[in-house]
């Protein structure tokens, strides 16, 4: 029986992102069959050109919507997936709107770099970003480093630490002898994610290798800057530029890749990462956000320093010149994601602090 009811906020798939893949891999785990969960869509679902007064009512709607969920009985959790930006102050709402209902609520923190949004607000702003994070009966961080960083920024606050999970590889390795290497970059093309040292890094390459760069536009105009690089450098032929994909289309991309590769200034614990790691792909990341405590050095892949274009290439040339190697460090990094950061453990962490709150009926 479904005793308990779960209402999670946040973007929802098909949106590219973190947190949409996070929430659709919650949504398709047992977490589904264990408790009554409801997903609650808070991405943009206006169009960019729509005036202010839409945006005002749409966002009225929401809330009115929330408002009565939050009524139900028995009493559900309010389960808010939230990130930087006005985003964050948004979703503030709907925790005091929980919070009015007496709905347990928590703050699912995502973001590469929320500690630095939260450094970036003035004073009124930063003391109204840790009076909402005091008010959450529980905040979410993604990983212990994430955890230090924001118990100094958000005193109060009750943190709890829940890596990100993935459910298994559906897809078959595609092993093809004799090709040209081939290497996935997933993720927001802008200048956080690396993209600018990767082409840099392909262009220094002493081994053949290719690269497909497949995700939507975070920076506006840097899919066209990216094309134009591509094109000045003469890479065409070396570097293949896919756009967004999600669903079938990403686990063919991860199936044919030889590796995975996100050179990222800033991360928090990559969904994208994990995805590889279950698809027993070798990986090359940037010793930046979790991402140093999910890779061994060496083992399931390897760590290098942000925005070193050599030592990133260096890395990718090991992979690529020895593939026994990369086969070691692909099936290294499946047992560690089944072992560590497999969907349905981060189901059990959940449902460890979801069992912190008592299922109660209202009057």
């Amino acid at each position: 029986m479904k005793n308990r009811a779960i209402i999670m906020s946040g973007p929802l798939p098909p949106a590219v992102g973190g947190m949409a893949s996070v929430l659709g891999a919650l949504h398709a785990s047992s977490l589904s069959q264990r408790h009554a969960l409801t997903l609650f869509e808070t991405g943009k679902t206006t169009p960019e050109s729509r005036p202010l007064w839409q945006g005002i009512l749409t966002r009225l709607d929401l809330m009115r919507r929330w408002w009565h969920l939050m009524g139900q009985t028995p009493r559900p959790i309010a389960h808010i997936h939230t990130c930087s930006g006005l985003t964050f102050f948004l979703d503030g709402i709907l925790l005091l709107l929980a919070k009015a209902r007496r709905t347990p609520t928590i703050l699912h923190i995502h973001g590469a770099r929320f500690d630095q949004f939260l450094d970036s607000l003035n004073p009124a702003m930063a003391a109204l970003a840790r009076w909402l994070a005091r008010r959450a009966d529980v905040v979410i961080v993604l990983s212990q480093d994430w955890r230090n960083r924001l118990a100094e920024r958000l005193p109060g606050a009750r943190l709890a630490v829940v890596a990100n999970g993935v459910p298994g590889f559906s897809g078959e390795r595609q092993a093809e002898s004799g090709k040209t290497p081939r290497f996935l970059f997933l993720g927001n093309l802008c200048r956080r994610k690396g993209v600018h040292t990767l082409l840099d890094a392909i262009e220094q390459a002493k081994t053949p290798w290719q690269l497909d760069l497949a995700g939507g536009e975070e920076e506006p105009g840097f899919t066209q800057w990216t094309h134009e690089q591509i094109a000045s450098r003469g890479l065409g032929d070396r570097v293949h530029l896919l756009g967004p994909v999600v669903g079938e289309a990403k686990t063919a991309l991860l199936a044919k890749a030889d590796g995975f590769v996100l050179p990222s200034l800033a991360e928090g614990l990559p969904m994208a990462l994990l995805e590889a790691m279950a698809a027993r792909l070798p990986v090359v990341v940037t010793r930046v956000g979790a991402m140093p405590e999910v890779i061994r050095d060496g083992i399931e892949g390897y760590l290098v320093a942000p925005e070193n274009a050599g030592e990133l290439a260096a890395a990718l040339d090991k992979i690529a010149a020895n593939p026994d190697q990369g086969l070691a460090m692909g099936r290294a990094a499946s047992q560690t994601c089944d072992q560590a950061y497999g969907v349905e453990r981060m189901v059990d962490a959940l449902l460890a602090i979801y069992n912190r709150f008592p299922v109660e009926h209202r009057q």
